[in-house]
Protein backbone atom coordinates (compact mmCIF):
# COMPACT_ATOMS: atom_id res chain seq x y z
CA UNK A 1 0.00 0.00 0.00
CA UNK A 2 1.47 3.57 -0.66
CA UNK A 3 1.70 6.44 1.81
CA UNK A 4 -1.62 7.99 -0.02
CA UNK A 5 -3.87 4.35 0.50
CA UNK A 6 -3.52 2.97 -2.98
CA UNK A 7 -3.14 -0.29 -3.01
CA UNK A 8 -1.31 -2.59 -5.13
CA UNK A 9 -1.38 -6.22 -5.79
CA UNK A 10 1.18 -8.56 -6.73
CA UNK A 11 0.65 -12.84 -7.78
CA UNK A 12 3.11 -15.12 -8.09
CA UNK A 13 2.51 -18.78 -9.39
CA UNK A 14 4.19 -21.63 -10.62
CA UNK A 15 2.61 -24.10 -13.01
CA UNK A 16 2.73 -27.94 -12.83
CA UNK A 17 5.57 -27.52 -15.25
CA UNK A 18 7.52 -24.57 -13.79
CA UNK A 19 6.44 -22.02 -15.40
CA UNK A 20 6.55 -18.71 -13.47
CA UNK A 21 3.92 -16.01 -13.43
CA UNK A 22 3.99 -12.70 -11.95
CA UNK A 23 0.77 -10.93 -12.41
CA UNK A 24 1.00 -7.03 -10.77
CA UNK A 25 -2.43 -5.19 -10.58
CA UNK A 26 -3.99 -7.76 -12.80
CA UNK A 27 -1.06 -7.30 -15.86
CA UNK A 28 1.13 -9.90 -16.53
CA UNK A 29 4.88 -8.55 -16.00
CA UNK A 30 7.46 -10.14 -18.64
CA UNK A 31 10.31 -11.48 -17.33
CA UNK A 32 13.55 -9.12 -16.84
CA UNK A 33 16.26 -11.29 -16.56
CA UNK A 34 17.74 -14.69 -15.23
CA UNK A 35 20.43 -14.71 -12.71
CA UNK A 36 21.73 -17.49 -10.41
CA UNK A 37 19.42 -16.43 -7.79
CA UNK A 38 16.57 -16.99 -10.29
CA UNK A 39 14.28 -15.19 -12.90
CA UNK A 40 13.77 -11.36 -12.17
CA UNK A 41 10.73 -9.38 -13.05
CA UNK A 42 10.83 -5.40 -12.83
CA UNK A 43 8.23 -3.45 -12.53
CA UNK A 44 6.83 0.38 -11.17
CA UNK A 45 4.69 1.67 -8.74
CA UNK A 46 4.28 5.12 -8.71
CA UNK A 47 8.25 6.39 -8.70
CA UNK A 48 9.40 3.53 -7.66
CA UNK A 49 11.24 0.68 -8.92
CA UNK A 50 9.86 -2.91 -7.71
CA UNK A 51 12.56 -5.88 -8.31
CA UNK A 52 11.19 -9.48 -7.33
CA UNK A 53 13.41 -12.56 -7.62
CA UNK A 54 11.98 -16.12 -8.11
CA UNK A 55 14.17 -18.90 -7.04
CA UNK A 56 14.41 -22.03 -9.68
CA UNK A 57 13.14 -24.31 -6.77
CA UNK A 58 9.88 -24.83 -5.39
CA UNK A 59 10.85 -24.71 -2.15
CA UNK A 60 12.61 -21.25 -1.96
CA UNK A 61 10.64 -18.31 -1.75
CA UNK A 62 10.19 -14.80 -3.87
CA UNK A 63 11.87 -11.81 -3.03
CA UNK A 64 10.66 -8.61 -3.33
CA UNK A 65 13.03 -5.58 -3.20
CA UNK A 66 11.54 -1.58 -3.57
CA UNK A 67 13.88 1.24 -4.53
CA UNK A 68 16.86 -0.99 -3.17
CA UNK A 69 15.02 -2.36 -0.22
CA UNK A 70 13.73 -5.70 0.39
CA UNK A 71 10.20 -5.63 1.48
CA UNK A 72 8.68 -8.96 3.50
CA UNK A 73 5.36 -10.14 4.53
CA UNK A 74 2.07 -10.32 2.13
CA UNK A 75 1.21 -6.70 3.27
CA UNK A 76 3.82 -3.80 3.67
CA UNK A 77 3.13 0.08 4.10
CA UNK A 78 5.41 1.48 1.01
CA UNK A 79 7.54 4.23 3.15
CA UNK A 80 7.68 7.80 1.52
CA UNK A 81 10.54 8.12 -1.32
CA UNK A 82 14.47 8.18 -0.37
CA UNK A 83 16.11 10.98 -1.62
CA UNK A 84 19.39 8.78 -1.90
CA UNK A 85 17.50 6.71 -4.61
CA UNK A 86 17.43 9.61 -7.23
CA UNK A 87 20.76 10.35 -6.41
CA UNK A 88 23.30 9.54 -9.55
CA UNK A 89 24.97 6.81 -9.28
CA UNK A 90 22.64 4.98 -6.47
CA UNK A 91 20.78 1.88 -7.98
CA UNK A 92 17.15 1.18 -7.52
CA UNK A 93 16.49 -2.73 -6.40
CA UNK A 94 19.97 -3.79 -7.68
CA UNK A 95 19.24 -2.35 -10.92
CA UNK A 96 22.02 -0.03 -13.27
CA UNK A 97 21.26 2.53 -15.25
CA UNK A 98 21.93 0.11 -18.36
CA UNK A 99 19.42 -2.77 -17.11
CA UNK A 100 16.93 -0.08 -16.55
CA UNK A 101 17.25 1.42 -20.13
CA UNK A 102 17.14 -2.38 -21.28
CA UNK A 103 13.77 -3.50 -19.66
CA UNK A 104 12.22 0.07 -20.97
CA UNK A 105 13.42 -1.04 -24.64
CA UNK A 106 12.19 -4.61 -23.68
CA UNK A 107 8.64 -2.65 -22.92
CA UNK A 108 8.29 -0.47 -25.64
CA UNK A 109 9.91 -3.20 -28.46
CA UNK A 110 6.80 -5.91 -27.07
CA UNK A 111 3.88 -2.90 -26.71
CA UNK A 112 4.70 -2.02 -29.93
CA UNK A 113 4.75 -6.05 -31.16
CA UNK A 114 1.08 -6.54 -29.37
CA UNK A 115 -0.53 -4.50 -32.33
CA UNK A 116 0.05 -7.69 -34.51
CA UNK A 117 -1.84 -10.07 -31.97
CA UNK A 118 -4.97 -7.19 -32.14
CA UNK A 119 -4.75 -7.14 -35.67
CA UNK A 120 -4.82 -10.83 -35.94
CA UNK A 121 -7.91 -10.85 -33.63
CA UNK A 122 -9.70 -7.27 -35.19
CA UNK A 123 -9.80 -9.94 -38.53
CA UNK A 124 -11.00 -12.86 -37.34
CA UNK A 125 -13.94 -10.84 -35.98
CA UNK A 126 -14.31 -8.90 -39.12
CA UNK A 127 -14.62 -12.26 -41.06
CA UNK A 128 -17.42 -13.19 -38.76
CA UNK A 129 -19.52 -10.21 -38.80
CA UNK A 130 -19.36 -10.51 -42.50
CA UNK A 131 -20.10 -13.68 -42.70
CA UNK A 132 -23.07 -13.29 -40.53
CA UNK A 133 -24.27 -9.98 -42.85
CA UNK A 134 -23.37 -7.38 -40.19
CA UNK A 135 -22.05 -4.40 -41.60
CA UNK A 136 -19.79 -3.58 -38.43
CA UNK A 137 -16.19 -3.97 -38.27
CA UNK A 138 -13.05 -2.97 -36.09
CA UNK A 139 -10.49 -0.48 -38.47
CA UNK A 140 -7.48 -1.98 -37.24
CA UNK A 141 -8.30 -5.36 -38.94
CA UNK A 142 -7.27 -6.68 -42.21
CA UNK A 143 -7.98 -5.28 -45.78
CA UNK A 144 -7.11 -8.74 -47.51
CA UNK A 145 -9.66 -11.00 -45.36
CA UNK A 146 -12.38 -8.71 -46.75
CA UNK A 147 -11.02 -8.55 -49.91
CA UNK A 148 -11.15 -12.81 -49.64
CA UNK A 149 -14.60 -12.53 -48.38
CA UNK A 150 -15.69 -10.41 -50.86
CA UNK A 151 -14.99 -12.32 -53.75
CA UNK A 152 -15.34 -16.08 -52.19
CA UNK A 153 -19.13 -14.50 -52.47
CA UNK A 154 -18.59 -13.63 -56.03
CA UNK A 155 -17.59 -16.41 -57.12
CA UNK A 156 -19.93 -19.26 -55.06
CA UNK A 157 -22.62 -16.40 -56.02
CA UNK A 158 -23.95 -17.33 -52.69
CA UNK A 159 -25.24 -14.61 -50.18
CA UNK A 160 -22.91 -16.34 -47.15
CA UNK A 161 -19.23 -16.36 -46.72
CA UNK A 162 -17.90 -19.67 -47.94
CA UNK A 163 -16.68 -21.98 -45.58
CA UNK A 164 -13.03 -22.25 -47.38
CA UNK A 165 -12.71 -18.15 -47.65
CA UNK A 166 -12.98 -18.11 -43.43
CA UNK A 167 -10.33 -20.48 -43.08
CA UNK A 168 -8.29 -18.24 -45.67
CA UNK A 169 -9.27 -15.70 -43.18
CA UNK A 170 -7.92 -17.65 -40.06
CA UNK A 171 -4.95 -18.98 -41.75
CA UNK A 172 -3.77 -14.66 -42.64
CA UNK A 173 -5.13 -14.14 -39.26
CA UNK A 174 -2.55 -17.11 -37.81
CA UNK A 175 0.41 -15.83 -40.02
CA UNK A 176 -0.02 -12.61 -37.93
CA UNK A 177 -0.02 -13.94 -35.07
CA UNK A 178 3.59 -15.54 -35.38
CA UNK A 179 4.48 -12.00 -36.65
CA UNK A 180 3.49 -11.00 -32.92
CA UNK A 181 4.97 -14.31 -31.15
CA UNK A 182 8.38 -12.72 -33.40
CA UNK A 183 8.27 -9.49 -32.73
CA UNK A 184 8.32 -10.36 -29.02
CA UNK A 185 10.96 -12.92 -29.13
CA UNK A 186 13.16 -10.27 -30.75
CA UNK A 187 13.49 -11.40 -34.26
CA UNK A 188 13.70 -8.00 -35.65
CA UNK A 189 13.66 -9.41 -39.38
CA UNK A 190 10.47 -10.82 -39.29
CA UNK A 191 8.87 -8.00 -36.94
CA UNK A 192 9.69 -5.95 -40.15
CA UNK A 193 8.63 -7.96 -42.71
CA UNK A 194 5.17 -8.06 -40.77
CA UNK A 195 5.37 -4.07 -40.60
CA UNK A 196 6.09 -4.03 -44.57
CA UNK A 197 2.74 -6.49 -45.14
CA UNK A 198 0.59 -4.37 -42.51
CA UNK A 199 2.14 -1.52 -44.79
CA UNK A 200 0.87 -2.73 -48.06
CA UNK A 201 -2.40 -3.82 -46.62
CA UNK A 202 -3.43 -0.68 -45.91
CA UNK A 203 -3.49 0.59 -49.40
CA UNK A 204 -6.36 -1.74 -49.74
CA UNK A 205 -8.14 0.73 -48.10
CA UNK A 206 -7.11 3.81 -50.30
CA UNK A 207 -8.89 1.65 -53.26
CA UNK A 208 -11.51 1.10 -51.44
CA UNK A 209 -11.77 5.05 -50.11
CA UNK A 210 -12.10 3.98 -46.60
CA UNK A 211 -9.58 7.29 -45.77
CA UNK A 212 -10.94 6.14 -41.75
CA UNK A 213 -9.60 3.00 -42.07
CA UNK A 214 -6.53 3.89 -43.94
CA UNK A 215 -5.90 6.44 -41.31
CA UNK A 216 -6.38 3.70 -38.75
CA UNK A 217 -3.63 1.44 -40.53
CA UNK A 218 -1.49 4.51 -40.80
CA UNK A 219 -1.85 4.76 -36.85
CA UNK A 220 -1.55 1.17 -36.06
CA UNK A 221 1.70 1.24 -38.65
CA UNK A 222 3.59 3.88 -36.71
CA UNK A 223 2.97 1.66 -33.48
CA UNK A 224 4.43 -1.37 -35.02
CA UNK A 225 7.07 0.70 -36.11
CA UNK A 226 7.73 2.56 -32.74
CA UNK A 227 7.87 -0.86 -31.10
CA UNK A 228 10.60 -2.37 -33.54
CA UNK A 229 12.81 0.35 -33.55
CA UNK A 230 12.95 -0.23 -29.38
CA UNK A 231 13.94 -3.38 -30.53
CA UNK A 232 16.55 -2.42 -32.59
CA UNK A 233 17.79 0.39 -29.95
CA UNK A 234 17.88 -3.20 -27.50
CA UNK A 235 20.03 -5.24 -29.60
CA UNK A 236 22.82 -2.26 -30.01
CA UNK A 237 22.51 -1.61 -25.87
CA UNK A 238 22.88 -6.01 -25.46
CA UNK A 239 25.69 -6.01 -28.21
CA UNK A 240 29.11 -5.61 -26.63
CA UNK A 241 31.55 -2.85 -26.69
CA UNK A 242 34.83 -3.41 -28.96
CA UNK A 243 37.27 -3.28 -26.15
CA UNK A 244 35.34 -5.84 -24.17
CA UNK A 245 34.74 -7.71 -27.62
CA UNK A 246 38.89 -7.43 -28.09
CA UNK A 247 40.06 -7.73 -24.99
CA UNK A 248 37.89 -11.67 -24.43
CA UNK A 249 39.17 -12.21 -28.25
Amino acid sequence: MEPSGRKHELHVDRSLFGQISVVFDRRRVPRFDRGDEGERYVMTIGSRLASIVVPPSTGGQPRLTIDGREVFGAEALLAPPDPAASQPGVSAAGISAQDLSRYQLLQRRDLGGGWFYWIAGASILNSVLYAARIDWGLVVGLGITQVIDAFAIALSHTVRTPIYAILLDVLVAGIFLLFGRSARRGRLGIYALGIIVYALDGLIFIYAADWFAFAFHVFATYSLVTGWRAGRALVRLERPAPAAATAAG
